[in-house]
């Protein structure tokens, strides 16, 4: 039974008058306005110092590390639109038979993203590959540190 209930019980026994009641369930109202708990989102905004290209392969034939400052992305973000223009055809033919379409991914938010340091998930692409050519697995991760 919650209080209010309670309260109303207690003015039809006539244990308390109406007024008193009323004066109960005031207090009571203002009590529970006084205890509720707005939850507000927050986010923490992060410092990331590095955007981070890593490729590897299992048998260790390519192992590329590009690490480049995040100061600098503010340059590459007002070209970030127009990178996806210098990728070979035949690759993004390559990467689309492989479910990678370059134009879905919008970097320039990305950039903003990771500058502002309100980027979700610091792991930004993590695509793994056979290659043939090499025998090995060829794993190719983005993201920021």
């Amino acid at each position: 039974m919650n209080e209010q209930q309670k309260i109303l019980e207690m003015i039809e026994k006539g244990q308390i008058t109406a007024a008193e009641g009323m004066e109960l369930l005031d207090a009571l109202n203002m009590t529970k306005e006084a205890t509720t708990i707005q939850v507000v989102e927050t986010t923490t905004a992060r410092s990331y110092k590095f955007f981070k290209i890593k490729v590897t392969s299992d048998n260790n034939t390519v192992n590329v590390n590009v690490n480049i400052p995040i100061r600098l992305l503010t340059t590459i973000g007002e070209i970030a639109d127009r990178m996806t223009a210098v990728v070979p055809p035949d690759a993004r033919r390559e990467m689309a038979s492989k479910g990678i379409d370059l134009s879905d991914i919008d970097f320039a938010k990305i950039i903003e993203e990771v500058i502002s340091g309100t980027l979700d998930d610091p792991n930004i692409i993590d695509v793994e590959a056979w290659d043939e050519s090499s025998q090995s697995m060829i794993k190719v991760r983005v993201y920021v540190d």
